[in-house]
Protein backbone atom coordinates (compact mmCIF):
# COMPACT_ATOMS: atom_id res chain seq x y z
CA UNK A 1 0.00 0.00 0.00
CA UNK A 2 1.56 3.45 -1.09
CA UNK A 3 0.22 5.28 1.78
CA UNK A 4 1.40 2.72 4.49
CA UNK A 5 4.46 4.81 5.64
CA UNK A 6 2.30 7.90 6.11
CA UNK A 7 -0.57 6.17 7.78
CA UNK A 8 1.69 4.55 10.67
CA UNK A 9 3.53 8.06 10.81
CA UNK A 10 -0.18 9.49 11.52
CA UNK A 11 -1.13 6.87 14.01
CA UNK A 12 2.59 7.03 15.82
CA UNK A 13 2.21 10.83 16.03
CA UNK A 14 -1.15 10.65 18.24
CA UNK A 15 -0.37 7.34 20.20
CA UNK A 16 2.73 9.97 20.86
CA UNK A 17 0.65 12.99 22.03
CA UNK A 18 -2.20 10.69 23.91
CA UNK A 19 1.12 9.51 26.22
CA UNK A 20 2.07 12.61 27.03
CA UNK A 21 -1.34 13.53 27.98
CA UNK A 22 -1.69 10.40 30.32
CA UNK A 23 1.82 11.62 31.79
CA UNK A 24 1.01 15.12 31.60
CA UNK A 25 -0.23 14.97 35.06
CA UNK A 26 2.94 13.38 36.33
CA UNK A 27 5.62 14.84 34.81
CA UNK A 28 6.82 17.64 36.56
CA UNK A 29 6.56 21.24 34.42
CA UNK A 30 10.47 21.73 34.87
CA UNK A 31 11.30 18.20 33.61
CA UNK A 32 9.36 18.50 30.80
CA UNK A 33 11.01 21.59 29.34
CA UNK A 34 14.22 20.45 29.97
CA UNK A 35 13.41 17.38 28.41
CA UNK A 36 11.89 19.42 25.40
CA UNK A 37 15.08 21.64 25.00
CA UNK A 38 17.19 18.11 24.99
CA UNK A 39 14.82 16.93 21.81
CA UNK A 40 15.07 20.27 20.31
CA UNK A 41 19.08 19.66 20.26
CA UNK A 42 18.24 15.97 18.80
CA UNK A 43 16.34 17.60 16.06
CA UNK A 44 19.11 20.51 15.36
CA UNK A 45 21.14 16.97 14.86
CA UNK A 46 19.03 15.78 12.46
CA UNK A 47 19.33 18.67 10.49
CA UNK A 48 22.94 18.89 10.57
CA UNK A 49 23.05 15.21 9.12
CA UNK A 50 20.37 16.25 6.38
CA UNK A 51 22.24 18.92 5.52
CA UNK A 52 25.54 16.81 5.52
CA UNK A 53 23.86 15.23 2.92
CA UNK A 54 25.47 18.10 -0.27
CA UNK A 55 23.65 20.11 -1.76
CA UNK A 56 24.19 23.56 -3.88
CA UNK A 57 24.85 26.58 -1.42
CA UNK A 58 23.56 29.20 -3.85
CA UNK A 59 20.68 27.03 -4.87
CA UNK A 60 19.66 26.41 -1.31
CA UNK A 61 19.79 30.39 -0.22
CA UNK A 62 17.55 30.88 -3.29
CA UNK A 63 15.05 28.68 -2.21
CA UNK A 64 14.99 30.00 1.35
CA UNK A 65 15.07 33.56 -0.43
CA UNK A 66 12.49 32.97 -2.71
CA UNK A 67 10.43 30.45 -0.36
CA UNK A 68 10.60 32.42 2.38
CA UNK A 69 9.41 35.70 0.45
CA UNK A 70 6.30 33.41 -0.76
CA UNK A 71 5.17 32.31 2.62
CA UNK A 72 5.97 35.38 4.32
CA UNK A 73 3.75 37.73 1.67
CA UNK A 74 0.64 34.71 1.90
CA UNK A 75 1.69 34.21 5.82
CA UNK A 76 1.52 30.83 6.27
CA UNK A 77 2.77 31.19 10.20
CA UNK A 78 -0.48 32.94 10.44
CA UNK A 79 -2.40 30.88 8.44
CA UNK A 80 -1.39 27.76 10.23
CA UNK A 81 -2.13 29.40 14.13
CA UNK A 82 -5.33 30.91 12.67
CA UNK A 83 -6.47 26.96 11.80
CA UNK A 84 -5.59 26.06 15.44
CA UNK A 85 -7.32 29.15 16.85
CA UNK A 86 -10.30 27.77 15.05
CA UNK A 87 -10.24 24.44 16.35
CA UNK A 88 -9.67 25.83 19.73
CA UNK A 89 -13.04 27.64 19.93
CA UNK A 90 -14.46 25.12 18.66
CA UNK A 91 -13.58 23.24 21.26
CA UNK A 92 -13.67 25.70 23.76
CA UNK A 93 -16.60 24.09 26.08
CA UNK A 94 -13.85 21.12 26.52
CA UNK A 95 -11.02 23.34 26.82
CA UNK A 96 -12.30 25.72 30.04
CA UNK A 97 -10.94 24.33 33.05
CA UNK A 98 -8.64 22.01 32.01
CA UNK A 99 -5.11 22.50 31.53
CA UNK A 100 -4.76 19.66 29.34
CA UNK A 101 -6.82 21.54 26.66
CA UNK A 102 -5.87 25.26 27.17
CA UNK A 103 -3.45 25.80 24.20
CA UNK A 104 -4.44 23.88 21.33
CA UNK A 105 -3.11 26.36 18.86
CA UNK A 106 0.22 25.97 20.22
CA UNK A 107 0.38 22.41 20.81
CA UNK A 108 -0.89 21.82 16.82
CA UNK A 109 1.27 24.46 15.37
CA UNK A 110 4.62 23.19 17.27
CA UNK A 111 4.02 19.45 16.53
CA UNK A 112 3.01 19.96 13.37
CA UNK A 113 6.00 21.99 12.33
CA UNK A 114 8.16 19.32 13.87
CA UNK A 115 6.25 15.79 12.29
CA UNK A 116 6.35 17.68 8.70
CA UNK A 117 9.70 19.72 8.28
CA UNK A 118 12.41 17.74 7.40
CA UNK A 119 14.36 15.65 5.10
CA UNK A 120 12.60 12.07 6.36
CA UNK A 121 9.25 13.25 5.77
CA UNK A 122 10.11 14.48 2.04
CA UNK A 123 12.20 11.54 0.70
CA UNK A 124 10.28 8.99 3.19
CA UNK A 125 7.17 9.84 1.20
CA UNK A 126 8.49 9.99 -1.90
CA UNK A 127 10.48 6.14 -1.35
CA UNK A 128 7.02 5.21 -0.26
CA UNK A 129 5.68 6.45 -2.99
CA UNK A 130 8.35 5.21 -5.93
CA UNK A 131 9.36 1.96 -4.21
CA UNK A 132 6.94 1.00 -1.81
CA UNK A 133 10.04 1.41 0.65
CA UNK A 134 8.54 2.24 3.86
CA UNK A 135 11.66 2.11 5.97
CA UNK A 136 12.14 5.80 6.25
CA UNK A 137 8.95 6.90 7.45
CA UNK A 138 8.69 3.98 9.70
CA UNK A 139 12.06 5.05 11.57
CA UNK A 140 10.63 8.73 11.33
CA UNK A 141 7.78 7.22 13.23
CA UNK A 142 8.97 6.54 16.48
CA UNK A 143 10.64 9.79 16.23
CA UNK A 144 7.71 11.45 16.11
CA UNK A 145 5.63 9.52 18.85
CA UNK A 146 8.69 10.59 21.06
CA UNK A 147 8.92 14.24 20.56
CA UNK A 148 4.66 14.48 20.58
CA UNK A 149 4.93 12.34 24.25
CA UNK A 150 7.10 15.09 25.08
CA UNK A 151 5.40 18.20 23.53
CA UNK A 152 2.24 17.26 24.87
CA UNK A 153 3.36 16.99 28.46
CA UNK A 154 3.76 20.77 27.95
CA UNK A 155 1.34 21.43 25.29
CA UNK A 156 -1.74 19.43 25.90
CA UNK A 157 -4.21 17.99 23.30
CA UNK A 158 -3.55 19.72 20.32
CA UNK A 159 -0.28 17.74 19.43
CA UNK A 160 -2.70 14.87 18.68
CA UNK A 161 -3.98 16.93 16.26
CA UNK A 162 -0.49 17.12 13.98
CA UNK A 163 -1.09 13.05 13.36
CA UNK A 164 -3.74 13.82 10.94
CA UNK A 165 -1.66 16.98 9.54
CA UNK A 166 1.30 14.87 8.93
CA UNK A 167 -0.69 11.47 7.53
CA UNK A 168 -2.68 13.66 4.89
CA UNK A 169 0.98 15.51 4.00
CA UNK A 170 3.21 12.72 3.50
CA UNK A 171 0.06 10.48 1.70
CA UNK A 172 -0.24 13.54 -0.91
CA UNK A 173 3.64 13.22 -1.80
CA UNK A 174 3.31 9.43 -2.04
CA UNK A 175 0.59 9.59 -4.31
CA UNK A 176 1.43 12.65 -6.07
CA UNK A 177 5.12 11.32 -6.38
CA UNK A 178 4.73 8.77 -9.57
CA UNK A 179 3.21 11.79 -10.91
CA UNK A 180 6.49 14.11 -10.89
CA UNK A 181 8.40 11.12 -11.25
CA UNK A 182 10.29 12.60 -14.49
CA UNK A 183 11.09 15.74 -12.10
CA UNK A 184 12.58 14.13 -8.98
CA UNK A 185 16.58 14.03 -10.36
CA UNK A 186 18.98 12.78 -7.83
CA UNK A 187 20.37 16.45 -7.81
CA UNK A 188 16.29 17.70 -6.93
CA UNK A 189 16.15 15.33 -4.17
CA UNK A 190 19.66 16.07 -2.45
CA UNK A 191 18.16 19.78 -2.65
CA UNK A 192 14.88 18.89 -1.60
CA UNK A 193 16.45 17.32 1.35
CA UNK A 194 19.00 20.07 2.06
CA UNK A 195 16.58 22.97 1.98
CA UNK A 196 13.97 20.69 4.30
CA UNK A 197 17.23 19.62 6.45
CA UNK A 198 18.18 23.68 7.28
CA UNK A 199 14.40 24.12 8.17
CA UNK A 200 14.63 21.58 10.62
CA UNK A 201 17.73 22.91 12.31
CA UNK A 202 15.32 25.49 12.44
CA UNK A 203 12.43 23.94 14.51
CA UNK A 204 15.06 22.31 16.53
CA UNK A 205 16.33 25.76 17.52
CA UNK A 206 12.80 26.54 17.89
CA UNK A 207 12.40 24.08 20.47
CA UNK A 208 15.77 24.31 22.17
CA UNK A 209 14.27 28.07 23.09
CA UNK A 210 17.49 29.10 21.14
CA UNK A 211 15.63 31.49 18.80
CA UNK A 212 11.87 31.94 17.88
CA UNK A 213 11.81 31.67 14.01
CA UNK A 214 8.65 31.48 11.61
CA UNK A 215 9.43 28.35 10.11
CA UNK A 216 6.28 27.76 8.53
CA UNK A 217 7.03 30.87 6.34
CA UNK A 218 10.17 28.98 4.48
CA UNK A 219 7.72 25.86 3.53
CA UNK A 220 7.70 26.67 -0.07
CA UNK A 221 11.41 26.61 -0.47
CA UNK A 222 11.30 22.78 0.07
CA UNK A 223 9.91 22.50 -3.29
CA UNK A 224 11.38 25.54 -4.79
CA UNK A 225 14.67 23.26 -5.97
CA UNK A 226 11.77 20.91 -8.37
CA UNK A 227 12.01 24.00 -10.87
CA UNK A 228 15.58 25.64 -9.15
CA UNK A 229 17.55 22.89 -10.43
CA UNK A 230 16.89 22.33 -13.91
CA UNK A 231 16.73 25.97 -14.26
CA UNK A 232 20.11 26.46 -12.96
CA UNK A 233 21.52 23.69 -14.68
CA UNK A 234 20.34 25.20 -18.29
CA UNK A 235 21.81 28.38 -17.40
CA UNK A 236 25.84 26.28 -16.35
CA UNK A 237 25.11 27.27 -12.76
CA UNK A 238 25.38 23.94 -11.46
Amino acid sequence: MVILGALVNGIAAVVGGMLGMLLGTKLRQDMGDFLMVGMGLCVVLAGVQGMASGGSVLLVTLAITLGGAIGHLINLDGIIHHFGDRIQDRLQAFTEGNPAFANISAGFVNATLVVCIGSMAIVGSLQSGLTLNHSTLFAKSLMDMVINMLLATTMGAGVMLSGIVVFVYEALLSLGASGIAPYLTQAVITHMLATGSLLLFAVGLNLAKITDIKVANFLPACFLPIVLVPLLSTCGLM
